[in-house]
């Protein structure tokens, strides 16, 4: 029996490139299913086999603990395989053992985790305990609460925080608001530190002495309206002059001033009242009506000025009061040896950007620096990468070396870094495409592009291309590669694979109906798909025959993706109804 002819990627030349430019830094992007981890894997035997380097002086950087935990199992696997395989030489296959052996003390990790290790190894230096803490994020959220609580009852004691706080709230501010506001400071309070906010004055509203100035006016042009109480002009007015009886004196009390025009009845009444229910002023020869309009929306304006002027002078004094408590309370973290996740990368960030001498001594700790899912890299994680892979001579004085990240010049071949920009959409932890695109702009390098996807068939692919080559376009998005297919699930039977459109949009207006008849319609094709001729590729004997076998569909290879639970109770009775058996994965948001 021929064995079957080893299949080769469309983008083999940029996996040879991955596996054998050793020398160069690489930024390589891969879509789903291309194989982003595997290149990395595939990079990191190179470079032990190879001789380049020890898996213990390799850093390799992914997001979740899951998958640096997969990374280090297919790194071990991939390792065992070379040593055991008869594509290396004794020599390579050698280094591949001593690699397996390496593996514990190899950084395959977290950003957390990472920084973790870095801080642990030279906590005097970065200003923290011989020991340290990292709390997890439920103790960090009950600390902040704690230390949140107690900075606020302060607060509303704090001589220098009672105006602008009166104000803030008599403007409509909530406790809840201020907490959040300190919340988002505190989650970003490294971007905070040393910023400089401008000194505001503090307003005086000047719209209260206007309308004061106005009272007479407006009640004389009263005197014009025909229709008086039946007229909604007249009887805005009338509810403005009441309010303006009750002015006081809010010298000392400005936070009372503007709650006093908050309940000022509105203003804004340029569609308010006719001007034929209003006869002609005759001081002026005006339409009273024109004329009251006139100064009411005079007085608007002066006290949207006011309010205004207060927002930005209040605003100003509490960010200010929040950036010290937020940054006293980072201070006050680091100085007891308690680190939440953000501290970590700050910390050991600074670490590296403000301690030469710590710097050089990691830079040559480890040669390469590898970043796996980069589309979700924290800008921080990016500074410490950089940092790390520098190129610096030994005779450049500290002083002289680069505190800006973006000013330090990467060693050649000792970043490298893959991802999917395309993936680039859920900002964690303030990762977006534009940190990914800056990131590849600083290393001055062509992106490597694997676009070869082993994962899905050509009917698939076929039509995620035509669907995103037309919709990611525009600012803040990513540029769009196709990706190719392996098989061509290229069947003439009439329900051979194919990317299949049901429903229409004529469901009338009301959702609920629209979603029981597409889980009726559901449920009939996957009874039909149960008991009928319908087709899916045999990949197993595809794979091993080397060429496309077909076998008969059956409802476990079915998977219903929902973007929401709603329509979910309406599916589960109609497939019970059909008969249909199923099963529903609680855990995740897949079913």
């Amino acid at each position: 029996m021929t064995a079957p002819v080893r299949f080769i990627p469309q983008d083999e030349e940029a996996r040879r490139r991955i596996r054998g430019s050793l020398v160069e830094t690489l930024f390589v992007e891969a879509g789903a299913g291309t194989g982003k981890t595997t290149s990395l894997v595939d990079r990191i035997v190179a470079l032990v086999s190879t001789g380049t380097t020890t898996l213990d002086k390799i850093v390799a950087i992914t997001f979740t603990r899951a998958a640096a935990a997969e990374l280090r199992d297919r790194v071990r696997e991939s390792l065992e395989l070379a040593a055991a395989g008869t594509d290396l030489g004794e020599a390579e296959a050698t280094r591949c053992r001593r690699g397996v052996g390496d593996l514990d003390q190899a950084s395959i990790q977290t950003i957390d985790g990472f920084a973790t290790s870095l801080l642990r190894e030279k906590p005097l230096e970065a200003g923290l305990p011989p020991s340290f803490d990292v709390h997890d994020q439920i103790s960090a959220d009950l600390s902040f609460e704690e230390t949140w609580s107690r900075w606020l009852d302060g607060a509303f004691e704090d001589p220098n925080l009672a105006d602008p706080l009166s104000v803030a709230f008599s403007l409509g501010m909530t406790t809840a608001n201020l907490r959040d506001l300190a919340k988002k400071l505190h989650e970003n309070y490294d971007r905070v530190a040393g910023l400089a906010l401008d000194e505001v004055a503090k307003p005086q509203p000047s719209s209260i002495d206007l309308l004061q100035e106005r009272r007479a006016e407006l009640d004389r042009l009263c005197g014009f309206s025909q229709k008086q109480d039946e007229d909604k002009l007249y009887v805005r007015v009338q509810e403005v002059l009441r309010h303006l009886s009750t002015t006081g004196d809010f010298s000392d009390d400005p936070a009372a001033a503007y709650r006093w025009l908050k309940r000022l009845p509105s203003l804004r009444v340029s569609r308010t009242g006719r001007q034929t229910d209003w006869d002609n002023d005759p001081d002026s020869g005006e339409n009273a009506c024109i004329a009251v309009r006139k100064v009411l929306e005079e007085a608007n304006a002066e006290v949207e000025s006011d309010f205004s002027a207060a927002r930005t002078w209040a605003l100003a004094e509490v960010l200010r009061a929040l950036t010290s408590f937020v940054l006293d309370y980072a201070q006050e973290r680091k100085r007891r040896g308690v680190a939440e996740f953000h501290d970590l990368l700050v910390w050991a960030r600074d670490l590296l950007r403000d301690n030469i001498e710590v710097r050089d001594h990691f830079r040559g700790r480890f040669t390469h620096i590898l970043v796996d899912e980069v589309q979700d890299t924290d800008p921080i994680q990016t500074e410490i990468a950089i940092y790390l892979a520098e190129e610096a001579s030994a005779a450049t004085p500290a002083e002289d070396r680069p505190r800006r990240w973006d000013r330090v010049r990467p060693e050649r071949g000792k970043l490298f870094v893959v991802g999917d920009p395309k993936q680039s959409i859920y900002r964690f932890r303030r990762a977006d495409v534009r940190q990914m695109a800056r990131f590849q702009a600083h290393l001055d390098t062509v992106p490597v592009r694997l676009v070869q996807n082993f994962r899905s068939q050509r009917a698939v692919l076929d039509w995620v291309n035509f669907l995103f080559e037309q919709m990611m376009e525009g600012e803040g998005q990513a540029d769009y590669h196709a990706v190719a297919h392996i098989w061509e699930a290229s069947s003439s039977h009439a329900l051979s694979p194919r990317v299949w459109s049901m429903g229409n949009n004529a469901g009338g207006t009301h959702i609920n109906p629209v979603r029981w008849d597409e889980a009726r319609h559901i449920a009939a094709l996957l009874a039909d798909i149960a008991c009928g001729v319908w087709q899916v590729l045999d990949q197993e004997q595809t794979k091993s025959e080397g060429n496309e076998v077909y076998r008969r569909a059956t409802l476990s290879d079915v998977c219903i993706l929902m973007p929401r639970r709603t329509g979910l109770p309406a599916l589960e009775v109609a497939l019970e109804d059909a008969g249909v058996p199923h099963r529903l994965e609680g855990a995740s948001l897949v079913f």
